[in-house]
């Protein structure tokens, strides 16, 4: 008798020192087959030498999906058993100076980017769900961020709550298809998703006077978030040890996690306020007078 094929599964955003790249690791030590994505494969190398396959994509692009879609479909006979989507970029900035183009694009990437994952390959996971013992999941990557008011991320953080609710309403539509979804609400990891080197609120900012506070906070989160590799450990056990419907379709993993849902779950809704405004000195008097003051002589020069 012939042996069972492996199960597989396709990462979006694994380029390395990313947690993409940590999950295509861990899912392939537990004897998956695992298709590794990044916009160049060139950051995957470390991936191809263990025997992880690598290929390109770019999720904001239709044609770039269309591509990775046909070459799946052949490698695999036109089944997949999960869809991690992990891929997404951050960019931090005050939302009344963002810049609109690169809140746009962060959309793109984090929001249209999964809905276009979905829909491309909602046929192969299909072809997988019967004679399966486990059902096809998809997983999709929120955020702690789309919980909390993290100060100078609102259009990221409002990105991953766009997630978060589309996840759980595709659990629900899905589930009659014999479709798993698992929403996952990542907290901090030290990854260069967050990075003090991409803060920088300009001179003629209202929030200059914190925006050494905003890069500190963006340090501290590389000095005690969990490492990549023990955050898809965890991940990756989770959703291996409980693959079945109904069963594991929320994980809050990483640092942070569970002190978000906790909290969310038993706490008032401005629970957060003092520490998020603490994090980068907002809620310092002087602070919020300077910032007043730059606001108001905003007006008279206008």
């Amino acid at each position: 008798m012939s042996s069972s094929p492996r199960r597989s599964v396709l990462i979006t955003g694994c380029s390395v020192g990313s947690s993409g790249h940590a999950l295509a690791l861990e899912f392939a030590a537990q004897g998956m087959r695992v298709f590794a994505t990044a916009r160049s494969t060139k950051s995957l190398s470390q991936l191809e030498a263990k025997g992880i396959e690598i290929l390109p994509l770019d999720v904001t692009s239709a044609e770039s999906t269309a591509a990775l879609k046909a070459e799946i479909t052949k490698r695999t006979g036109g089944k997949l058993d999960m869809l991690f989507n992990n891929a997404g970029m951050m960019y931090e900035a005050p939302a009344i100076e963002a810049d609109p183009i690169r809140v746009r694009k962060m959309f793109d990437a984090n929001v249209f980017g999964v809905f276009d994952m979905v829909n491309a390959f909602i046929p192969l996971l299909l072809a997988s769900v019967s004679g399966s013992q486990a059902p096809p999941t998809i997983i999709n990557t929120s955020s702690i961020l789309g919980r909390l008011p993290f100060p100078f991320a609102a259009g990221y953080n409002a990105s991953k709550a766009a997630v978060a609710s589309y996840s759980d309403t595709l659990r629900i539509e899905l589930n009659p298809l014999g479709i798993k979804v698992v929403t996952l609400f990542m907290g901090e990891v030290a990854t260069g998703l967050m990075s003090a080197d991409n803060i920088s609120f300009g001179h003629e900012s209202l929030y200059i006077d914190v925006q050494g506070a905003a890069q500190e906070r963006s340090r501290q989160h590389a000095r005690s978030s969990i490492k990549p590799e023990e955050f898809a450990r965890q991940v990756v056990n989770e959703v291996i040890s409980k693959p079945r419907a109904g069963k594991g379709e929320y994980l809050w993993k990483g640092t942070n996690a569970f002190l978000v849902w906790l909290l969310n779950a038993v706490g008032w809704r401005k629970i957060f306020d003092g520490s998020m405004e603490s994090a980068v000195e907002l809620d310092k008097k002087e602070i919020k007078k300077a910032i007043f003051d730059k606001g108001q002589r905003s007006v008279k020069r206008d």
